[in-house]
């Protein structure tokens, strides 16, 4: 009896959680700019996700810088803002489409580069792991997500999501979500975070237009 009290409680909860970020993105529609947005965005990605340090990427000419942040320390910030990949003279690296090449595993979810038959990877295309220790230690995985920087193993986070701000085979972003504990995304809250991206996406879609 306890357990079946507790579903419909937990249902409900969920169901009030989707209906809050939904008005807040009604809201959020009638800021005119897209860093208005995205403070409002990290806010309720942080509350939705419960995880300790999360922060909105946006288009920004050739890259996506961060656009907003919250928990993550200045110095991570700063390390892992640029995400173009540069020659020895300071140029950018292209692919064959002329498009700039983006680092680490931000850069492969915004460029959608993903294997979705990796459980790493969502069916949505974002990317998800609940121990980076894990994930690093396994050479098999390291050899399947190709070279990365690693500074969010090094900064001590384990929980990592990486959520793609995208509509209309048009990338406005991600969302990022850190926490130094394992297993902070569940099931729940990272169907959660993907509506909101999909959600956001629509947001960013009439702003950067």
């Amino acid at each position: 009896m306890a357990g079946s009290a507790r579903a419909p409680a937990h249902a409900k909860h969920l169901e009030l959680e989707r209906r809050a970020f939904l008005d807040l993105l009604r809201m959020a529609n009638t800021m005119a700019q897209p860093e208005e947005i995205a403070h409002q965005l990290v806010v309720l990605a942080q509350h939705l996700s419960e995880c300790e340090a999360v922060a909105i990427r946006l288009k920004r000419g050739p890259g996506y810088p961060y656009a907003a942040s919250l928990g993550f320390p200045e110095q991570f910030l700063s390390l892992e803002n640029e995400l173009c990949l540069t020659d020895g003279e300071g140029h950018l690296v292209r692919d064959d489409q002329r498009q700039p090449l983006l680092a680490c595993l931000c850069g492969r979810v915004l460029s959608g580069q993903v294997d979705r038959a990796q459980s790493f990877f969502t069916d949505r295309g974002s990317f998800i792991t609940s121990s980076t220790s894990h994930l690093v230690s396994s050479p098999k995985v390291t050899r399947v997500l190709g070279p990365t920087r690693n500074r969010c193993h090094l900064a001590g986070y384990e929980t990592v999501g990486l959520f793609p701000i995208r509509r209309d085979e048009v990338t406005y972003g991600l969302i990022q979500c850190n926490d130094p504990k394992p297993h902070r995304l569940t099931v729940e809250s990272i169907d959660l975070m993907e509506n909101l991206a999909t959600s956001a996406a629509h947001l960013f879609q009439l702003a950067m237009a």
